[in-house]
């Protein structure tokens, strides 16, 4: 938008100056007459244009400042924003770290109880079926002998 600004009052300069060079040389005065004439204009062309200067070059450095703190406020705001993601990153993987173990310490638990559960069943069963030998032993002992 400054530059749309500056651009305007060039031309309106350059205009300005050529309208009144075009003026001056079509005017009815004598060449000493035009020639003051002509150094007047050219003088307030000078003092317009160093105005217009001091003017762009106050709006470029109060640009620059602005620029300079929206940067320094967003990349503090980026910070402040990735510590936060750092944060709750570091948060969720104690979590899962703890669910993990948690997990793995039930099932440990879990597979210790069912192992034990099946061991008993395995040795109850091996007692059955040595009671049953030992039955099905006698009762052929028993029909051998008579």
């Amino acid at each position: 938008m400054a530059d749309n600004k500056s651009d305007f009052l060039v031309g309106l300069l350059v205009g300005g100056a050529l309208g009144a060079a075009i003026a001056l040389l079509y005017a009815p005065q004598s060449g000493a007459e035009t020639r003051e004439t002509l150094k007047q204009k050219g003088d307030e062309l000078k003092d317009k244009a160093g105005e217009t200067y001091d003017k762009v070059k106050e709006q470029t450095v109060s640009l620059a400042a602005q620029v300079k703190d929206s940067s320094t406020n967003l990349a503090a705001s980026v910070k402040e924003s990735a510590e936060q993601v750092a944060s709750r990153v570091g948060e969720t993987v104690e979590k899962v770290k703890s669910d993990v173990a948690g997990g793995l310490a039930s099932v440990k638990s879990t597979g210790t109880a069912e192992a034990n559960d099946l061991s008993q069943s395995a040795r109850a069963e091996v007692d059955r079926l040595k009671q049953a030998v030992n039955s099905s032993s006698d009762m052929v002992s028993g029909e051998s002998a008579a």
